[in-house]
């Protein structure tokens, strides 16, 4: 019971939240046919294209009928958590997997899959391990990856590169190198979306993994005593407001939108050398310019590794992936059987790659040398599949409190109104 109070009173007041800022709060369906079976995910990506299909698949295959219901990002946030609290939640929902998946779990409210996967070996075997840890929780697996592969990549101007006689920095001490060598030659070394926030976390993320390795920030998770106060996380703070202050990123970034397409505009245009962003700045560079990336203006690269650091330089972070779940309660043997029948399909995985995403898949090297966009494509599940480990964004595997106090911490440390240490003694304050 403390799990449910606790999850309805998260439910409660995002809520709140939502209509004290003039959003509407979207109350839960009833429990309608008994037969029918609900699933629930978000507009704008692949799932609109795909889970319908699916679904038609599983009424056929069960003669159950199928409601799949999509919804935008923010009500669909709050729908779910209300439905959760409420006892009127769909049979699958989608996810991000990490410390919401976790409330639901404490609550009692999400089915663990583990027993279906000893049953069916085969079935965990079709994922990569590594984008897996969001949802192996306690012992248990409590969802299957449904999305493309997004982790934090060094994007660079090819054009760029080439008339400076520079390489793309594979290391901390080469790209503190470049530096001045870009600026002298007329080029912003790095574009930096620094109106969103959350294009901070990707340089937080990949410098604390390459300094202090995926252990620190696994320790903050655990709620673990002074784990914000690691040395070594504020070794890597200070080794990014050294690149701030080395002017790195201009002296526009704070003003310069990515959600606006400005910080690519910026490599794009020739006028920056580099950018750091998720495997999504692939498709939006297409979406901008296609031509420009077809021609091969455009490169990537991994996230540069730290000499001497702890972490390992094929780590990744990022965005594993997206995540399906089913909901404990009568029904969750045919939510799990949707799971592992329609959701983890060869077909399901093929639909993903025709769209232009990287599943989280085992064994589909040759479909993704065979798609329009091979090299790209094979890089990124080259990297995942070898990944020792790929830490999922901060803020999906952390509560929503502590996830916003490192956005706005990490805005202050950016703009050199905090120093690393202050950073790190005010987020352990918050996660007290």
């Amino acid at each position: 019971m403390r799990g449910l109070r606790r999850l309805c009173a998260m439910g409660a007041t995002l809520a709140l939240a939502l209509t004290s800022t003039g959003c509407a709060v979207l109350l839960p369906p009833s429990e309608g046919s008994a037969d029918l079976v609900t699933t629930w995910a978000i507009s704008g990506g692949g799932e609109e294209e795909l889970m319908p299909v699916e679904g038609e698949k599983f009424e056929q295959r069960t003669g159950r009928p199928m409601q799949t219901q999509f919804f935008q990002n923010d009500p669909y946030k709050n729908k779910l958590w209300v439905s959760m609290g409420s006892g009127t939640p769909p049979d699958t929902f989608f996810g991000w997997g990490g410390g919401a998946l976790e409330a639901f779990l404490d609550a009692g409210k999400v089915a663990d899959l583990a027993p279906a996967m000893r049953e069916h070996p085969e079935w965990r075997e079709h994922f990569l391990p590594s984008v897996m840890s969001p949802v192996d929780i306690r012992g248990g697996t409590y969802g299957i990856p449904i999305g493309g592969m997004q982790p934090v990549l060094l994007y660079f101007n090819k054009d760029v590169y080439a008339e400076t006689g520079l390489q793309p920095p594979r290391t901390w001490n080469e790209l503190l190198d470049q530096i001045p060598k870009l600026q002298q030659a007329g080029y912003l070394p790095i574009s930096l979306g620094g109106a969103d926030s959350w294009t901070y976390l990707m340089w937080e993320e990949a410098i604390v993994d390459r300094v202090a390795g995926p252990e620190a920030f696994q320790a903050v998770l655990d709620g673990k005593p002074g784990a914000w106060l690691n040395p070594d996380i504020i070794k890597a703070n200070t080794m990014l407001q050294d690149l701030v202050r080395r002017g790195a990123f201009g002296n526009a970034f704070a003003s310069t939108s990515a959600e606006l397409g400005q910080q690519r505009t910026l490599l794009r245009s020739g006028r920056a050398a580099m950018m750091v962003h998720l495997g999504a700045g692939y498709s939006d560079m297409l979406g901008d310019d296609e031509q420009w990336v077809r021609e091969g203006h455009l490169g990537w690269a991994p996230f540069p590794a730290v000499e001497g650091g702890k972490g390992d330089p094929a780590n990744l972070v990022g965005n594993p992936t997206t995540f399906m779940s089913a909901t404990a309660g009568p029904d969750q043997q045919v939510a799990i059987d949707y799971l592992r029948e329609e959701l983890s399909s060869p077909e399901f995985t093929r639909g993903l790659i025709e769209r232009g995403d990287v599943p989280p898949a085992a064994g589909v090297e040759e479909q993704l040398r065979a798609s329009d966009d091979a090299d790209y494509m094979s890089f990124v599940y080259d990297l995942a599949k070898n990944a020792p480990h790929f830490q999922q964004s901060w803020d999906q595997a952390l509560p929503p409190g502590p996830a916003q106090n490192v956005l706005i911490n990490l805005q202050k440390l950016f703009l050199d109104q905090i120093s690393p240490e202050e950073f790190s003694q005010l987020m352990e304050e918050s996660s007290r």
